[in-house]
């Protein structure tokens, strides 16, 4: 870690001092970061539900279901962890139901399966060592889990970043105040005390940063290895945060300009590394390589189209004989070629979806297939193929239970508006963040930085991922449901964090500089520590804008 400084005023041949006075202070300020963290995590516990729950949200029991499911059942169906008596409370409204192995309809997390599998794999060895399981020591396994792959993974991601500002030329005072903006200002440390993909995404993407940083920066450095370390964590990045697919094309863009056979042979398997046992884990959980819960929130495929008004017969549990001959034609025809299955028939009755008006669901009672009948506006009836996951019996997401911010925001400009300044607003939570856009700039203007790469791919990057949640259908502008933050942005924080160095080493000049620097600083650390204790709420901000909506003072509201 002793690398020579760079540090304006400090001579060459005291570089290495330099280096070691700076390792001093990023260790205090690393130590300090890890230990709030661990602490959180050591005293976890969720008092708003019944039992010693270390659970806070229905995102968090999701991934939780699958890593006890595959440790016990051996399988990703959730049903059986989700059913069962427990002391602590297990169900979620993150799940789906689809057709298993066994031909039966079964319930999955919607979560993408990777992640659990590598986190049940940690906890097989956690019971097999200690005893200790999540039915009767649910904290203590929880809590040491969080340890292993929140608090320390999000220290080691400080580590990369004082060994990257190590090599900026800017001052003790900008180093310093960037890595305390890191380990105190965000809202990864927010989310350290609840199983989530956003940390280790962030984390991830710091990883890949660090090895293309090492190839631009460093003489010598553009070996085989730094390519393929840059490759294998923006592909892990992409296995948290499918939107990281952005990152893979934009560093490997960047790469291949340093080195095309490195960039296509290291970066290049680096990324398929990653993205290989992502989609075994899909197989083994969905049944096909790229299938993931997300894709299936549509019907899908007309197989025909029906004349007649056949709405009373369905309200009233009656499939009528056209549509029905249609659904065992499809059934007949595809059991002859694929599954060799007898003739059967239409059995079992789901019914119609209750905010889905017009449209109806049945399943065959023998092989679980299942059809949407949708009534179109012309008079006729379409017998399509059902494709929707995430509607079943039961389902939160196709029910009229949701919570008004998971009805989603139907005016996009006003979505747009809280996902910046508003409520859920990216600069009103973290403030530190004017400093980094500002700073994206500097670094394509500015060549005493010679980072113009990295302010080109962090404005890609920003544009592209908001653009990406900006352009959704209604129901998912949500902002993430109840959360305390914008978390599908969080994965983009090592990108913020390294790209505010240019505005901070200007305002770092003069005393009013520095000031306005410590303002933003504890105003995003307050808004981080607002929801240290459950990051599954809402924000602060929330009920302010809620407050003035109901006073008329600002009607804004959700």
């Amino acid at each position: 870690m002793s690398t020579a400084s760079t540090e304006p005023g400090c001579p060459a041949e005291m570089g290495s001092i330099c280096a070691r006075r700076h390792w001093a202070v990023y260790w205090l300020l690393i130590v300090v970061s890890f230990s709030i963290n661990a602490s959180n995590i050591a005293r976890l516990q969720n008092f708003a539900t019944r039992g010693e729950s270390p659970f806070f949200s229905a995102n968090d029991r999701s991934r939780w279901c699958t890593v006890y499911s595959l440790v016990h059942f051996g399988t990703y169906e959730i049903d059986g962890v989700v059913s069962r008596k427990s002391s602590i409370h297990w169900d979620s409204i993150d799940k789906v139901m689809h057709v298993g192995q066994d031909g039966k309809m079964h319930q999955y997390s919607s979560k993408p399966p990777m992640y659990p599998t590598f986190l049940a794999g940690q906890y097989w060895v956690i019971r097999a060592a200690t005893g200790w399981n999540l039915d009767e020591h649910p904290l203590q396994v929880v809590r040491v889990m969080l340890l292993i792959n929140h608090a320390i993974p999000l220290a080691l991601m400080l580590v990369m970043l004082a060994s990257m500002l190590e090599r900026w030329f800017v001052s003790d005072w900008t180093r310093y105040f960037v890595l305390a903006s890191a380990g105190f200002g965000t809202f990864l440390s927010t989310f350290a005390v609840s199983l989530n993909n956003h940390l280790p995404a962030a984390v991830a993407t710091m990883a890949a940063i660090f090895f293309a940083d090492r190839i631009f920066q460093l003489t010598n450095r553009t070996s085989w290895w730094n390519f393929f370390g840059a490759g294998i964590f923006s592909g892990l990045a992409m296995t948290f945060e499918l939107p990281a697919a952005a990152l893979v094309g934009g560093m490997g863009l960047a790469l291949i300009v340093k080195h095309v056979p490195k960039t296509i042979f290291g970066y290049g398997v680096g990324v398929a590394v990653s993205l290989v046992p992502f989609l075994i884990c899909n197989y083994l959980a969905h049944g096909g390589i790229f299938e993931l819960a997300y894709k299936h929130r549509t019907d899908g495929q007309v197989i025909e189209r029906v004349n007649g008004d056949f709405s009373d017969s369905l309200d009233s549990g009656i499939l009528p004989t056209e549509l029905k001959k249609v659904c065992q034609k499809w059934i007949d025809d595809k059991g002859a070629a694929a599954l060799d299955a007898p003739r059967v028939e239409i059995g079992t009755w789901m019914g119609q979806s209750k905010e889905l008006q017009g449209r109806w669901v049945v399943r065959d009672a023998i092989t679980s297939t299942q059809f949407a009948l949708l009534q179109t506006v012309d008079g006729e009836f379409e017998v399509r193929e059902w494709f929707n996951w995430y509607d079943f019996p039961g389902s939160y997401w196709s029910s009229n239970k949701r919570s008004p911010i998971d009805r989603g925001e139907a005016d996009v400009w006003m979505y747009a508006f809280h996902m910046t300044l508003g409520h859920h607003g990216l600069f009103l939570l973290t403030p530190l963040w004017g400093l980094s856009f500002a700073g994206m700039l500097a670094l394509l203007i500015d060549r005493r930085f010679q980072r113009r790469w990295l302010g080109g791919l962090a404005i890609a990057l920003s544009v592209i991922v908001f653009a990406f949640y900006l352009r959704q259908e209604p129901h998912d502008r949500n902002y993430g449901g109840q959360t305390s933050g914008l978390r599908w942005m969080f994965w983009l924080i090592p990108l913020w964090l390294l790209t505010m160095v240019p505005t901070v080493q200007w305002l770092a000049a003069n005393r009013k500089g520095r000031t306005i620097c410590l303002v933003l600083l504890a105003a995003s650390i307050l808004s981080a520590g607002y929801s240290i204790a459950n990051p599954w709420v809402h924000p602060w901000a929330l009920s302010v804008f809620e407050w003035m909506g109901e006073t008329g003072i600002w009607p804004i509201g959700l």
